[in-house]
Parts: structure tokens; sequence; C-alpha cells
């Protein structure tokens, strides 16, 4: 009762300035919000703000026992904030029977397929029997409870030269975030009792423009946990799946250097051929253009000659008549 008692006797306190004239009306509107501000000091679940601190819709005897229960601002009760994202490789010798089981891995584990792009054969290299490699790059979403699961089964597709997993914890954003909303609620549930207390135009604008910000700001901050949320619960896997003829090998032997100099050798021998084959396949995929090329010569090589047999008549007849027109010594 004496919360209502004083902020009626604050808006009383703003109606009687109200009727001074226009500059009164600026002076309603700051008491308006100083009744705001000092019922809400009284509330017995005050809300406090600190530049650079969040909000922490507690006391400050409350939150002092807090911190030193926990070391930090995280209530014991809520569990850590954890996003677990993952890189890696799968080679496979068979690439069609890898994509079905990857898409029967990812159902049976309650995961999805955010985007995926794959990269095939082309007619051009087909025709010419060229052997091109196929490939796979997912982004895929698996819960969180079965993202180590998923991992591991990774190596049922085929090898798996690399994979990389990292994590980003978010506990203290995420918590400070929500404490940070449930002030801005506390202030909207406020401003809303002041509005239906509210009897002048200049109290409403007042209550209803820091309505405005305060709702604003709520949903700011109920966007950037939902998106947390949504990271948290699902995992991103960042999948990359490659057709291949043999398996990287595991370990690596080490090769002596009389090995290393036949390697190379045997190596340029096979690249040379390859060269010369491809130099084949070239020659005899443009010789139908080749042929006609060569009919057009033939065609008209009279007619290109008697052109040029004119053009040289005439430099010759433009080179004599200079020569009679230059005065002889």
């Amino acid at each position: 009762m004496k919360k209502i008692t004083a902020l009626v006797l604050a808006l009383l306190m703003a109606l009687s300035l109200c009727a001074c004239g226009s500059s009164a009306s600026s002076q309603a509107a700051d008491t308006v919000s100083a009744a705001y501000n000092g019922y809400a000091a009284e509330s017995a679940m005050d809300v406090y703000y600190e530049e650079g601190a969040g909000f922490a819709s507690m006391a400050p005897a409350e939150m002092d026992a807090r911190k030193a229960d926990n070391g930090s601002d995280v209530p014991e009760e809520n569990p850590e904030k954890i996003i677990y994202s993952a890189d890696a490789t799968v080679e496979t010798t068979a690439f069609d029977e890898s994509i079905a089981a990857l898409q029967e891995l990812i159902a049976s584990n309650g995961g999805f397929i955010e985007s995926s792009s794959v990269n095939g054969s082309n007619y051009y290299d087909s025709a010419r029997g060229r052997v091109s490699r196929r490939s796979a790059t997912y982004t895929l979403r698996i819960p969180s409870d079965k993202f180590s699961a998923l991992m591991t089964s990774l190596s049922t597709l085929g090898n798996v030269p690399y994979t990389y997993t990292y994590t980003e914890n978010v506990t203290t954003q995420y918590y400070d975030v929500q404490a940070r909303l449930t002030a801005y609620q506390a202030q909207e549930t406020r401003l809303l009792e002041m509005m239906e207390l509210a009897e002048t135009v200049e109290d409403i604008i007042t209550i209803e423009d820091k309505l405005t910000d305060v709702r604003y700001r709520i949903d700011s901050l109920q966007s950037s946990l939902n998106n947390w949320d949504r990271r948290v619960d699902y995992s991103t896997l960042n999948l990359t799946v490659q057709e291949v003829q043999v398996y990287t090998p595991e370990t690596v032997t080490k090769v002596s250097y009389g090995q290393r100099l036949w390697n190379a050798f045997t190596g340029a021998l096979k690249g040379t051929g390859e060269f010369f084959k491809d130099l084949l396949v070239f020659l005899v995929s443009a010789l139908p253009t080749l042929v006609i090329l060569a009919v057009l010569f033939f065609v008209f090589r009279p007619l290109i000659r008697k052109l040029h047999a004119k053009g040289k008549a005439r430099r010759a007849a433009r080179r004599e008549a200079k020569a009679a027109k230059t005065p002889k010594e």
C-alpha cells in the first residue's frame, strides 16, 4: 500500500504541474520517470544494472552470496552452455555407397543437413576417358548428446585422414544476457502497471517511449539466447567426402635417397606418357576442325594468290610512277 500511495502522490504532483503551462509538461514527464525509478528501487527484488557488468535480478546481498558460492555470476543450478563443432574429411573408394551410408547415419542420430554441395564428373572428362574424382561437402547439425557417437562412426564411411574438434564455452555470456533479459522483463511489467495508473497524455507518452525501448531490448536479448540454444543443442560438423583410388596411408615410412630418385624418375615417365596420351586425344578430337580448315585453305588458295598478285602489281606500278616523277640529275 505504501508503494501505491507513493505512486499516486507522484502522479498527483505531475497533474498539478501540468496546469502550469507547456513548460510544466516536461516537468511532469520527469516526475513520472522519477516516480517509476523510486517505485522500482523499493521493490524487494530490485534490478541493478552497471555498464559493462550486466544486469542481475537479485538484491546486492544475494548476488554477493551467489558469487561467494560459485566464484562467478553463473547460478549453480544452471548447466554450462558449450557449443561443439568439428571439421572432418572422409576418403572413400565407393562414393555412392558412402553417401548413402552417411544419409542413414545422420537420420539415425536425429540430425539434419544444413547445407550440401556435390562435385561430380562432367561429360567433357568422361568422353575423353579422364578419371575425375567426385567430392561432397556437408554442413551437418547433430544433437549434442549424439555428436561424439557420430564422430566415432565416421570411420564406417571410409578412411578418415583428418578430424578437428573445437568447443566454445558461452556459459558466462549466456547467463549474463539471461539476467539482463529478466531485468528488462521486470521493467516492462512495472511500466505496464504505471500505464494503468497514468491519467495525462504526457504521462502516457513518456511511459510508452520507455516501454518501446525496453521491448526492443527484450527482443534483441531473446534472439541472442535462442541462437545460443540452437547452437548448444545441435552441434555443427563440416564434413568433406572425397572419392579416391587409394587411401592415404596411416603411417609414412622413411624413404631412402635412391628410392626418392627412382620415384622421381618413374613419376616423370608416367607424367610424360600421360601428356602424350592427352595430346593424342586432343588431336583426334580436333581432327574434324582441322580437316574443314584444310579444305577451306585449298578452296580459297587461288583467290588468295590472285589478290596477292594484284596487290604486288599495284605496288610496283606506284613505285614506277614515283620514279618517273623524280627529276634526273
